[in-house]
């Protein structure tokens, strides 16, 4: 269903459509011709910045970094503090957040806009937001809302209608009188109804880069400034060539064909012996070779860095990253920022496009759909994918087990929220799983395997004694010879241990099915994110990667699993097994779940196992 519904004939009305320039002040009706006339007075350097953003690699290398981690921002509905007007954190109002659910074209499409409408903010200062009600039907229903970000250059107004460039096709189209149109800029503090952005006041650095780069390229292409001039006098006579060159260029030809012989074999005596000709002694000293170079030549390349230098301190963004050195960025990626950064070069921006979505876009919508109060909401951002904060975890963990910090306050530094507190009976439930890893012969009680694995696990018969306390004599078969196949051979990990080639000690099973189990709900805690919170209440955490859609690449896939595997060693030692190889089973179980997006099967298990 679409959030803003059309209504019917609206077009063919021809009324004006719903016009929003939102920075400070809306500006709807008669006043838009005012205000896009007044905008247009100011748009020269805009075509400017273009030009050098297509042309300076060095400035398109800046404005993508930033607009990447501005894509990887999440959107989400928030319930704001009535006393301070801040969010105070997400909503559980079921309608809010499937009005969000549909911003800026939902989840397919938004990081796109998010990237396109950060480069526009940090070029020309300025980007126009259009939504257009869907209107057709798709599967019973009706189409979502088309979400566009588009520069000032593809939006038009003319005889009282607007229209703009599609960006797909660069077929022009009439808005309709249903299609909201926002202007989301930077004001110039001197005349706010003009754009501006860092790139303005570069402008004159941008060209004096430009300039450097020409230059040197000139003068790799040319010829006479890379060379200079050889001075001949004209009574020198050289020996016709075969090409029926002769004087000076005929001498040149020969040069150029001694040097091409001595560089067919360059390893030989031969291509060291010095090219010899022949000339009268009197005119060997008038012949001058005139290097047309000159110390400004020289000093190109550092008026070159030195722009750059100068264009890193004029942009909106720290300066490693405007001269493109991000060496010390962590192994998350290169788009991962301290917060300082974020505080200071992203924040402004995101919270400027949200506040203009939720003023113009979202409050609206909200009460369309019926919602009670709806500036009790707000669209908020959640930036835990952008924001590298300092690791505390050790020292958090050791003020915790010293019992100097509450569990509170641990999970809320972790961003854990209350949501994912356990309850009672599952911490009685990982209470006896860690005693069962210690002690494996906790699991043959009926009481704790009904429990933990939800079947009886057969106990293991007891030795009969007789009188003495010595156990009576056993005949015990000879062992077979036993060969374990290739691990190649049918796609079957080698044996945990020699014994266990094809039989497995009784409760393994279960004890690695605890091990999976973590390794599942880790990944399903770290794909439930701030705007998921409370649509999957009744799934599992370990079974959330079924419901939860993520990239399955094996990064992603190791990201998810990071921390897991901890106990893999308790319980490979307490059965006799090797830990490495038990481990190893284990996680590559894990992964085929994750990897084909597979529920987890006991007997799939087994057969890692085995």
């Amino acid at each position: 269903m679409p959030l803003l519904k059309r209504r019917k004939g609206a077009e063919e009305r021809g009324t004006r459509p719903r016009v929003v320039l939102a920075a400070a002040v809306p500006v709807t009706g008669s006043d838009a011709r005012e205000a896009w006339t007044a905008r247009q007075g100011d748009t020269s350097w805009q075509r400017d910045a273009w030009y050098h953003y297509d042309a300076c690699g060095e400035l398109r290398s800046a404005v993508t970094w930033i607009a990447n981690a501005v894509s990887r921002a999440e959107l989400y509905a928030a319930e704001v503090d009535a006393a301070t007007g801040m969010p105070t954190g997400p909503t559980d109002n079921v309608q809010a957040q499937a009005a969000v659910a549909r911003a800026l074209g939902g989840a397919a499409m938004r990081a796109q806009l998010q990237y396109t409408m950060a480069v526009n903010w940090q070029i020309p200062g300025e980007v126009f937001v259009l939504v257009r009600p869907g209107t057709g039907t798709r599967r019973g229903e009706t189409t979502p809302d088309e979400w566009v970000a588009l520069s000032g250059t593809e939006v038009d107004y003319s005889g009282a209608r607007w229209s703009y460039k599609d960006p797909m096709t660069g077929v022009k189209k009439d808005l309709a009188s249903d299609d909201l149109l926002m202007r989301v800029w930077s004001p110039h503090p001197r005349i706010q109804y003009h754009a501006d952005s860092a790139v303005r006041p570069a402008l004159p650095v941008l060209r004096e880069i430009e300039k450097a780069s020409q230059n040197i390229a000139a003068r790799l292409d040319s010829r006479l400034a890379g060379n200079g001039l050889l001075l001949m006098p004209e009574e020198v006579d050289f020996p016709e060539q075969a090409s029926g060159a002769t004087g000076a260029e005929g001498f040149m030809e020969y040069l150029a064909g001694v040097m091409a012989r001595s560089m067919q074999s360059p390893g030989t005596a031969a291509a060291q012996v010095p090219i010899t000709a022949t000339l009268p002694g009197e005119l060997v000293e008038k012949i001058k070779h005139l290097d047309l170079s000159t110390d400004f030549d020289a000093s190109v390349v550092a008026l070159r860095v030195d722009g750059i230098r100068r264009l890193a301190e004029s942009l909106d963004m720290p300066n490693e990253v405007a001269v493109g050195s991000t060496g010390d960025a962590n192994h998350w990626g290169s788009w991962k920022v301290e917060e300082d950064t974020y505080k200071i070069y992203i924040e402004p921006l995101l919270d400027r496009i949200g506040d203009a979505l939720t003023t113009h876009w979202y409050r609206p919508t909200l009460k369309k759909m019926g919602v009670a109060d709806p500036d009790r909401y707000r669209l908020a951002w959640n930036t835990s994918e952008i924001v590298q904060r300092p690791n505390r975890t050790e020292d958090l963990k050791w003020l915790w087990d010293n019992e100097l910090i509450s569990d509170d306050a641990m999970r809320a530094e972790v961003g854990v929220g209350d949501d994912d507190i356990p309850d009672e009976e599952q911490v009685q439930l990982r209470r006896l799983a860690r005693a069962v890893v210690a002690a494996p012969s906790l699991a043959d009680d009926p009481r704790v395997s009904e429990l933990l694995f939800g079947f009886e696990i057969a106990r293991t018969p007891a030795v009969p004694q007789i009188e003495g306390g010595h156990a009576p004599q056993v005949d015990v078969p000879p062992a077979r010879d036993q060969r374990a196949l290739p691990a190649t051979q049918n796609d079957q990990p080698p044996a945990l241990a020699a014994s266990t080639a094809t039989t497995l000690p009784d409760g393994l099973v279960a004890a690695a099915e605890l091990v999976v189990f973590d390794a599942l709900s880790r990944a399903g805690g770290r794909l439930l994110k701030a705007p998921l919170r409370g649509q999957f209440g009744h799934v599992p955490k370990h079974e959330l990667y079924l419901q939860i859609p993520f990239d399955t690449d094996r990064s992603e896939r190791t990201r998810l699993t990071e921390g897991s595997f901890q106990f893999a060693g308790h319980v490979a030692e307490a059965f006799g097994l090797d830990s490495e190889r038990f481990e190893s089973r284990v996680r590559e179980y894990v992964d085929n779940r994750l990897q084909w997006i597979e529920p987890h099967e006991r007997a799939d298990l087994l057969r890692y196992l085995r």
